[in-house]
């Protein structure tokens, strides 16, 4: 996939959420370096932190179960937020504490307490164990397989 497929992808799942504060969330997104930037340790390319976060949510949407898509999408897609670079979130220290207080106060997006505690311990184990927040498990699962290289993206107009 081209990074701009890549990119239309990702706009065209936030907006299909129809969450109140998807556009304030957009419009951060698009002044940030979130589709320029690279990913932690993996997806070192310009570009991976979209390519990772894409990746994680389509494994996320293909295994769901009963979680609700647009928590899944919000979830995944925004997990590493912090990671992209903007003046507006200048002096917001942590990982996932960042992108949650990013994406609460900062793009005043509303996120419920399943989908703050995904983002919050997405890189953390203890994710696996919460008996309550099957998309917290979802989220941790997804991100780790991404990172592993194990979740190709293919263009969905060419098969």
């Amino acid at each position: 996939m081209t990074r701009q497929q890549i990119k239309e992808d990702i706009l065209g799942l936030l907006r299909g959420t129809g969450r109140e504060g998807i556009e304030q969330t957009i419009g951060y997104i698009l002044g940030s370096t979130y589709f320029t930037a690279h990913c932690h340790r993996h997806h070192r390319d310009e570009g991976g932190l979209a390519r990772h976060s894409l990746e994680a949510c389509r494994w996320a949407l293909s295994r769901r179960g009963g979680i609700p898509a647009d928590s899944v999408v919000i979830a995944t897609l925004l997990h590493d937020l912090c990671t992209a670079r903007s003046r507006r979130s200048a002096g917001i220290g942590g990982h996932g504490r960042r992108s949650v207080r990013i994406l609460e106060d900062v793009c005043h997006l509303p996120l419920t307490g399943e989908e703050r505690e995904a983002i919050l311990l997405h890189m953390h184990k203890e994710a696996l164990f919460l008996k309550g927040n099957p998309l917290a498990r979802l989220v941790w699962l997804a991100d780790k397989t991404s990172a592993a290289g194990r979740v190709p993206l293919r263009d969905s107009s060419a098969a």
